[in-house]
């Protein structure tokens, strides 16, 4: 028994944390290897894992007795779609076995991370399932500039650590920033490129993250609508339309499926979008916009409301993606609320908040069959300047909370935030599809881009450990040192050559 053994400190130090590790005592800390792909869609992880072995000072193998890292998919890979379920058994040999090249690359995260925080890999065998398919990341770079290159280092960073969503908010009330072929009226002065926005959709690609695209309508418009008043929402007597389309006719809402069309083409890999749909009016005052309260009488008789045109504007919308092959969300706040018109039930909700007393609770929408994507803003909103209220995340309140997928932000009453918890308990209902960090530039100049990086580090860490495992074994004092130890990735640049053919086909 080694010395490491006898002080009872052999841990698989990775995050997230595997599903299980048994150990078999001892380290595995060669000094050369080789990588084989047993399959042609591995090539890839082989070509990327042979660089980052070398990051860590494991040179390449110079022949067969030399040990080796096999990677090879599960007898069932071809039958199952986004499954990231791997194994890794470390012997003299490390083989890991996977259902997807990305569960291949999550594995290959592990061995990374345990050979950057204590330079070997402890032997032994390792199984890891995610308890949700989605842990994402949601960026709002419609309010501030982030260069394309930083874009492509937070999905680096996150990708390092099991986050599989990138949400790309590109448009908001103060900035539309991704560039327009169909509409270059509307775009901010400083922007992403399509030549920029091509390099990341491909990064994201290649570190099996899916890529969301973020256009909020029909609110959250006010800089489109700056070149296009006539657009708008009709004023409303001491209440705000500049930034609301207006929903009551059928120009402005052709515009706004335009305005899809002109964006589909920039995200070829893309099967979801994230339509808005919250905060298009004061819902509480939603009664007092006469553009809305007529239309809402004349389409639906007395009992009509603007929560119904809402409702069939997100459906329309919906539809129109599904069209071009996309699945559709919306945030909650705004949602379920309306009386003449179902939400389609195929929309996901964004589930956000519940601050609002008569917004409808996550039961309703359990109830109506919807999807679900769990944005705790209590928890994982970092609000730049700390906004509206809201406290930069932290790990520490995500363990003090005890937090998992299942947890949403807590119910409001009338005379303020209640304790009425909205939680989903293991075994998760498959309508939870998983959960999501977001990034608000509320104020865009409180904090740099490199500020923002080194502030969402903890918590994104946090909310990927706790996501993947549904809750956390670790402590917080514990996670704490992981995270501390694993580091940040090096940078490897992506090998020119072509990889070595590969031993099975």
């Amino acid at each position: 028994m080694t010395e490491r053994e006898r002080a009872g400190r052999i841990r698989w130090l990775a995050l997230p944390q595997p599903t299980a590790f048994e150990s078999a005592g001892g380290m595995w800390e060669p000094d050369r290897v080789r990588v084989i792909a047993a399959s042609r869609g591995l090539r890839r992880e082989a070509e990327r894992l042979e660089p980052e072995l070398r990051a860590c000072g494991i040179a390449a193998a110079g022949g067969a007795p030399d040990p080796v890292i096999r990677l090879r998919l599960s007898a069932l890979a071809d039958r199952v779609d986004g499954d990231e379920s791997f194994t890794i058994e470390v012997a003299d040999d490390v083989v890991v076995t996977a259902a997807s090249a990305a569960g291949a690359f999550r594995a290959t995260r592990q061995l990374l991370h345990n050979l950057r925080a204590q330079g070997a890999v402890p032997r032994g065998r390792v199984r890891s399932v995610p308890a949700v398919a989605e842990r994402g990341l949601h960026l709002d770079a419609g309010r501030k500039h982030y260069p394309a290159a930083w874009i492509i280092e937070q999905l680096r960073a996150a990708a390092d650590i099991g986050v599989n969503v990138f949400q790309w908010h590109f448009s908001e009330n103060e900035g539309f920033r991704l560039e327009s072929k169909a509409f270059p009226e509307i775009v901010s002065a400083v922007r992403i490129s399509r030549a920029e926005a091509a390099e990341i959709v491909e990064a994201a690609r290649d570190l099996h993250i899916g890529l969301i695209p973020s256009l909020d309508m029909p609110g959250h418009l006010r800089h489109a609508l700056s070149a296009h008043p006539e657009l708008r929402l009709p004023k409303a007597a001491g209440l705000d339309t500049g930034h609301a389309l207006d929903i009551t006719r059928e120009d402005p809402v052709r515009f706004a499926l335009a305005l899809i069309d002109d964006m589909t083409p920039v995200f070829p890999h893309s099967t979801r979008w994230n339509l808005g749909g919250d905060e298009f009016v004061d819902f509480d005052r939603i009664a007092e916009y006469p553009a809305l309260a007529a239309a809402a009488v004349e389409r639906y008789g007395a009992d009509g409301t603007g929560f119904d045109l809402l409702t069939a504007f997100v459906n329309r919308v919906a539809a129109h993606l599904r069209e071009r092959g996309f699945e559709a969300r919306a945030w909650n706040d705004g949602l379920l609320r309306s009386t003449a018109e179902r939400l389609d039930p195929e929309v996901v909700l964004t589930w956000w908040t519940n601050w609002n007393a008569h917004m409808r609770p996550v039961a309703d929408a359990v109830t109506a069959g919807h999807r679900l994507v769990n944005v705790n803003d209590a928890l994982f909103y970092y609000v730049l300047g700390e906004n509206a209220g809201y406290r930069y995340p932290t790990a520490e309140r995500i363990w003090e909370a005890d937090w998992h997928p299942g947890l949403f932000s807590a119910l409001w009453g009338p005379e303020g935030q209640s304790t009425v918890r909205q939680e989903l308990t293991r075994p998760y209902p498959a309508l939870l599809l998983g959960a999501m960090f977001a990034v608000w530039s509320d104020l865009p100049d409180a904090q740099t881009p490199a500020d923002v990086a080194d502030g969402i580090r903890g918590p994104l860490r946090a909310m990927a450990e706790r996501a993947w495992n549904a809750g956390s074994a670790l402590s917080m004092e514990e996670f704490a040192a992981l995270d501390a130890a694993i580091g940040e990735p090096p940078v490897v640049e992506r090998a020119s050559a072509q990889p070595k053919r590969d031993e099975t086909w």
